[in-house]
């Protein structure tokens, strides 16, 4: 056996998800090469494999990461039909230290130096009041008790989940309607929208004309990059 000791560009980490942005990428937002529309929130609290850990925990902070290629969490800058990154000479800070051969250095970046949407949504900028407040009046549920209890949940808290998450889509829509927002800009300023990210837990949807309800079926691997 050859002992790897360089990139083979066979796209594998790409196509794992895009990197996590850190403090030392914002001259990349400020210079254009990455705009809000190709960067998706993951929010404090949402479920997130830890590179640590190599287990699916709750984020401590929130996690600021490049957009995935439509329904995959594969690098929106992969492309796979060269095996090369797009924007390799302004890529983020993470994909210059990953070595998969060589984990050492992206571990220890890891969780440290997160940039967030309030280091780069400016003061003067109303969208940034509006993710304030979104986030003070809809963070993250505990998704971890959820999916440790999800066939036990009563029908009260069910219920109690359905008006937060109707009151999240309201929430959003007369954002998305006030400014223009692009569902990619939704994603970026708000997040995930709550219904969606209890759907790997086993809930599934279903839209009425007094808004989505909630029905378990059955409990569902996490797969969240």
């Amino acid at each position: 056996m050859t002992h790897q000791n360089e990139c083979k560009r066979c796209g594998t980490c790409c196509e794992k998800g895009g990197p996590a942005l850190h403090t030392q990428d914002l001259p990349l937002i400020e210079k254009g090469f990455l705009s809000f529309e190709k960067i998706i929130t993951i929010r404090k609290g949402e479920l997130a494999h830890d590179p640590v850990s190599n287990s699916i925990e709750p984020v401590k902070t929130e996690i600021l990461k490049i957009r995935g290629i439509k329904d995959s969490w594969a690098c929106l800058f992969y492309d796979k039909t060269r095996n090369g990154c797009t924007i390799y000479d302004h890529r983020p800070l993470a994909c210059k230290v990953l070595k998969c051969w060589d984990t050492d250095d992206i571990l220890k970046l890891a969780g440290k130096d997160l940039l967030s949407r309030l280091d780069i949504v400016k003061e003067g900028n109303p969208l940034r009041e509006r993710l304030i407040e979104h986030e003070k009046l809809f963070p993250c549920p505990d998704l971890k008790t959820i999916s440790r209890t999800i066939s036990r949940l009563s029908k009260k808290t069910v219920k109690k989940l359905e008006r937060i998450i109707n009151k999240d889509l309201a929430y959003r829509i007369r954002a998305i309607d006030e400014f223009n927002l692009s569902v990619s800009q939704e994603l970026f300023y708000f997040g995930r929208p709550l219904f969606q990210l209890l759907i790997p837990l086993g809930f599934t949807t279903r839209e009425t004309s007094s808004g989505i309800k909630l029905r378990f079926s059955q409990a569902r691997s996490i797969s969240t990059k």
